[in-house]
């Protein structure tokens, strides 16, 4: 495999590494290859991104003409020092590396942006500022990565994340979807863990028959990718399946829980959200406080239907 012209270095979320699809996009147009350090089950996302982006392999000592780490994490420190005669860069949005850290990098730049969406964020940090910004995209995948069996037309419901307290629940769930148009099924997606497929499983049971299709735990990452970018529209809570349905230019309503909407929502007529902040003073509260009335509207007007 041919050395790539830059190393990122970022094991984070899913969603997280999609928030850097703009920045990468600029580089891989500076540099040639660029590859990422991230978890081995996010190629399949990495290959739907506009220029040439791949997962890095697994070598101890890397090989690059340059080198990004994102993370002060000693391990993704280390791991950046292992690139041999890479010039090397610390990109962070606080400044929390350890001392040390000027032993290994050539240039550290610490960018705050509490109040920016990330993926503008990361584009600034890798130094493209001056350049226009679009959010994230990406391509769409291969038609074989399309699970079989799938209606040719739906909706998805993805109502969980990585982080439990970001979810609605699943009553809350049924009562939107039995208010809403029925023209359409509603496929439900979700991650690995049990109380995520358990989640899933609970608002299946109790929907209408023939209202919903449950493919919570039935998915491999190229047939999740698939079946996001085959809806129509995709209703779920702040993670990975609103910054991939955005990305493929879906409408997307996402509800926003503890966690920073101006951060990780870049606002449009294809892209609302609804935060749980508006409807309490609670600091860092639960999605659950978003009341349903809300969601149905937000809902409804996303998917041109009347409340």
């Amino acid at each position: 495999m041919d050395t790539p012209g830059a190393l990122v270095i970022f094991r984070k979320q899913l969603g997280d590494v999609l928030m850097l699809q703009p920045a990468l996009e600029h580089l891989s147009r500076r540099v040639g290859t660029v590859a990422i350090h991230a978890r081995g089950d996010f190629a399949d996302l990495l290959a739907l991104m506009p220029g040439d982006i791949r997962l890095a392999d697994t070598s101890i000592f890397p090989k690059a003409a340059e080198a990004y780490c994102l993370e002060a994490r000693p391990a993704a420190l280390l791991y950046a020092a292992r690139a041999l005669g890479a010039r090397r860069y610390l990109l962070l949005s606080r400044d929390i590396a350890p001392w040390w850290q000027r032993l290994i990098f050539d240039e550290y730049t610490v960018l705050p942006g509490s109040q920016l969406y990330r993926a503008e964020l990361y584009q600034r940090l890798f130094g493209f500022a001056d350049q226009p910004f679009q959010p994230p995209r990406l391509n769409p995948p291969p038609g074989d990565w399309r699970p079989a069996g799938l209606p040719a037309a739906y909706r998805v419901l993805h109502p969980s994340a990585a982080w439990q307290r970001k979810t609605w629940a699943a009553e809350k769930w049924v009562s939107t979807l039995g208010r809403l148009d029925d023209s359409l099924p509603w496929l439900i997606t979700c991650g690995p863990t049990k109380w995520e497929i358990a989640l899933a499983g609970e608002i299946a049971q109790r929907s209408r028959p023939g209202q919903v299709i449950n493919l919570a735990g039935q998915t491999s990452m190229q047939q999740f990718l698939a079946v996001i970018a085959g809806s129509q529209a995709t209703l779920c809570v702040d993670g990975s399946a609103s910054h991939i349905s955005t990305a493929f230019g879906h409408p997307t309503l996402t509800l926003f829980g503890p966690t920073n909407a101006t951060r990780w929502h870049n606002p449009g007529p294809n892209t609302i959200c609804l935060k749980a902040s508006d409807y309490t003073s609670e600091a860092k509260p639960s999605a659950d406080v978003i009341p349903v009335d809300a969601v149905v509207a937000a809902a409804a007007s996303l998917l041109g239907e009347g409340a």
